[in-house]
């Protein structure tokens, strides 16, 4: 009997996407100027790759591009989505009929003194078809608030996307979420620089998503000196398909979601399907201790923390001024 791979049609499906690993430009007092002047950078690399290669489905930018990193200002520079700056990347999006995945932004929450770190993606048609808000926040350095979901979009004709943010990569529940969402690519921007790891952390982390979930993985980084650069595509099988180096520079990929579907179906190198194994475990009745089945807080590893993570300056404060010594706990 023939079997056929592709789980859509007979036609195979690409998403050609273009990685613009560019640094925030501005430093204007004037935090409305900045964000229009950071604008006005993210319209010309828009309008290059635009003309350069008709061909391009998705543009993608890195984290907080359009704010850039200032947790001195960090609501001020917050506003509403959509809002003013939205409506700019809307209209970019429509001139050129791309689909526009500009980084990540501030958004003012609603009813309160905060803001989400949020990614967003507009369609050709220049609305905003999806909405993630960072859910793994690194305190004290990012003052987000944490948002509480993992949402798919399925892009007419190609195929399914989510994003993670920068942190989210550090935990495999994120990725893992959009995976059994069916997620095809995963979108993340993100701001490392070699002072959180750099290389060591943003290429294995890349890699290892991939791998996990059967997934294209998609970094996104500033360049040096805010970030150190090295975005980077990753397949379904966890190899590099293109990586950039530490500068200011852009690249364009080419990603065969078909390969997603054989290697979820056939499993990685023809043997592991790691998605298909999942599911046939969970299906099997064993019983197996597991931690995320129960009250993670109680695992035996926090009994042998001592202090609370700090989620503020003064937090950091408190705890290395403390004199108290919390002796671990040890059954």
């Amino acid at each position: 009997m023939e079997v056929s791979l592709s789980t859509r049609s007979d036609t195979m499906s690409y998403l050609n996407l273009a990685l613009v690993q560019i640094a925030s430009p501005s430093t204007n007092p004037d935090l409305e100027a900045r964000k229009r002047e950071n604008y006005e950078k993210l319209a010309y690399y828009v309008d290059t790759i635009a003309g350069m290669n008709p061909a391009v489905d998705l543009i993608a930018f890195p984290e907080l591009y359009l704010n850039g990193l200032d947790p001195v200002n960090w609501l001020q520079m917050a506003e509403t989505i959509p809002g003013p700056l939205t409506d700019l990347l809307c209209e970019k999006a429509k001139q050129h009929k791309k689909w526009l995945a500009p980084g990540s932004l501030q958004e003012r929450a609603e009813n309160s003194d905060e803001a989400y770190n949020t990614a967003i993606l507009i369609s050709p048609e220049g609305e905003i078809v999806m909405k993630y808000r960072k859910v793994f926040i690194p305190y004290p350095l990012e003052q987000s608030k944490p948002g509480s979901d993992f949402p798919v979009y399925e892009i007419p004709n190609i195929g399914k996307v989510g994003f993670m943010i920068c942190a989210d990569g550090h935990y495999p529940e994120a990725a893992r979420n959009l995976a059994l969402k069916g997620a095809e690519v995963i979108i993340k921007p993100t701001l490392q620089g070699d002072w959180i790891g750099g290389t060591r952390n943003n290429l294995p982390i890349a890699i290892t998503r991939a791998i996990e979930n059967q997934c294209f993985v998609v970094s996104i980084n500033h360049p040096n000196p805010i970030g150190m650069g090295h975005s980077v595509a990753v397949d379904p099988e966890g190899r590099i398909i293109e990586e950039l180096g530490d500068s200011e520079s852009f690249t364009i990929v080419y990603l065969n979601l078909d390969e997603v579907r054989r290697v979820r179906e056939n499993g990685s190198l023809g043997m592991f399907g790691f998605l298909k194994m999942l599911k046939g475990f969970k299906e099997s009745g064993i019983e197996v201790d597991e931690c995320y089945a129960a009250d993670l807080t109680k695992a035996a590893v926090y009994q042998t923390l001592q202090k609370p993570y700090p989620k503020t300056p003064a937090d950091i404060e408190k705890y290395r001024g403390s004199e108290e010594k919390v002796q671990p706990v040890r059954s």
